[in-house]
């Protein structure tokens, strides 16, 4: 089949997991756009599928592995994202029709289309797969651009596949990061998410080694009005660059808000999870950061059921979320990662314990959380609407500290800035009103 009746195929993305994978998902759309294909809107209508996937979870992988085999086999099925770094065999064995796209290849989805040879291994240079975001076009919300700064991490935690799908670390250059960035602010973007798998090693693949802030500072220094989201970062690697970031955050651009996730407050957990940092440091450290940057919302991780994890490690746990009190809390029940170091260690804890202490967490930071989200009743401020409400004349907002806001007012519209008073709080979001 030549090119030309490939291009009459419509193609459907399908897009899972975190916010790269977003960009991703956005970069091939916007590829596949400029090569006048078609896109489908759905699974009917689609001739070929393109599944971006995410295995970061065990019921993630299993539901990635669900959906594959639920798809029509008549259709042209491509796999991307995490799922064929790992169990490429598993794909070849359960969905024999479908071809495989390494995500670092994904800038050549034209020529795997088209039939022609793409690349099966891992591309080091980031100017080669940061191809994919050449003239974005395509964006899941006008408002919203997840940029992908860099690639794989320098950690080895014992319960993450991720870094056997990404790798070291891989960064962009600030030029690269930088160009994207203007682009999309003239397209109209005004949330700009600073995505990777660690945003806090950014540059530390560079000779010599550059840090995130000098990367915030350039991004602030654009014109134009955006906020700017940074993701989640290592809290152990903030020591590096602590003061130099906190310099940042106060910069009006920068929501006040930081993704430290530190997965347990247990030191012995901590130690076997192959974690750097200790629950004392983190403690000291929200407390410092929360001092010096006004506003501060933080969010962290949790993984509940390590292996080996006691009733005196849970409660340590317990401890520490009550005294740093972050506003939003990730909780996961731990499930081994294939070739992980965690999955061969025991004991492991029996699933309805996890369950028992999953809820017992989610209790408590249900209430921490609403707590929080009360003493917010009163505040007034700069709010930008980046979401249509589910209901009638309803629009979502956040806030400077990138609190959800939620704004009943028929005459406002996506990427607007407004000032605000929060008027109420639900469970996980605030309720407020435009000030005339």
């Amino acid at each position: 089949m030549n090119s030309t009746e490939n291009r009459n195929k419509s193609v459907l993305v399908l897009n899972y997991g975190c916010s790269a994978n977003r960009a991703i998902a956005e970069g091939l759309i916007g590829t596949l756009k400029n090569n006048l294909y078609p896109i489908a809107e759905s699974v009917e209508e689609a001739e070929v599928i393109i599944v971006n996937t995410c295995i970061v979870k065990q019921n993630t992988e299993h539901r990635m592995k669900s959906l594959l085999l639920s798809l029509p086999q008549s259709k042209n099925l491509i796999v991307t994202g995490c799922l064929p770094v790992v169990m490429r065999n598993w794909i070849i064995r359960s969905v024999p029709h479908a071809k495989v796209l390494l995500p670092e290849s994904a800038n050549q989805i034209i020529e795997l289309l088209n039939k022609e040879s793409v690349n099966e291994y891992k591309i080091v240079d980031p100017s080669v797969w940061s191809q994919l975001y050449t003239d974005r076009i395509h964006y899941y919300n006008p408002i919203i651009t997840p940029i992908e700064i860099s690639r794989g991490c320098l950690s080895n935690c014992a319960y993450c596949i991720v870094k056997k799908v990404k790798g070291k670390i891989r960064s962009r250059s600030q030029e690269s990061i930088l160009s994207e960035i203007r682009s999309v602010i003239n397209k109209g973007s005004k949330e700009i998410w600073i995505t990777s798998q660690d945003t806090g090693t950014y540059g530390w693949d560079f000779t010599p080694k550059q840090f995130l802030p000098s990367l915030i500072k350039s991004i602030t220094s654009i014109e134009g009005k955006f906020f700017v989201r940074l993701g989640m970062m290592t809290p152990n690697n903030l020591k590096y660059f602590r003061s130099e970031l906190i310099s940042q955050l106060n910069n009006k651009k920068i929501f006040n808000f930081l993704h430290l996730p530190i997965q347990s407050g247990s030191d012995s957990i901590l130690h076997t999870m192959r974690r750097k940092e200790s629950s004392n440091y983190f403690i000291e450290l929200v407390s410092s950061l929360r001092q010096e940057v006004k506003e501060l919302v933080i969010a962290t991780d949790i993984i509940v059921g390590f292996p080996g994890e006691t009733i005196a490690d849970f409660s340590a746990t317990k401890k520490l979320l009550q005294q740093v009190k972050p506003l939003i809390v990730n909780i996961s029940k731990y499930t081994d990662r294939p070739g992980t170091t965690a999955a061969k260690m025991s004991p492991k804890i029996p699933t309805k314990i996890k369950s028992s202490r999953s809820r017992e967490l989610s209790k408590l930071t249900k209430k921490i959380t609403e707590t929080n989200l009360k003493k917010w009743i009163g505040w007034k401020g700069t709010a930008i609407i980046d979401e249509i409400g589910k209901k009638h004349d309803q629009f979502i907002g956040r806030n400077t500290s990138y609190l959800t806001v939620v704004i009943e007012d028929k005459l406002l519209s996506l990427g607007q800035l407004i000032e605000i008073e929060i008027t109420d709080s639900g469970s996980t979001y605030l309720i407020g009103e435009k000030n005339n």
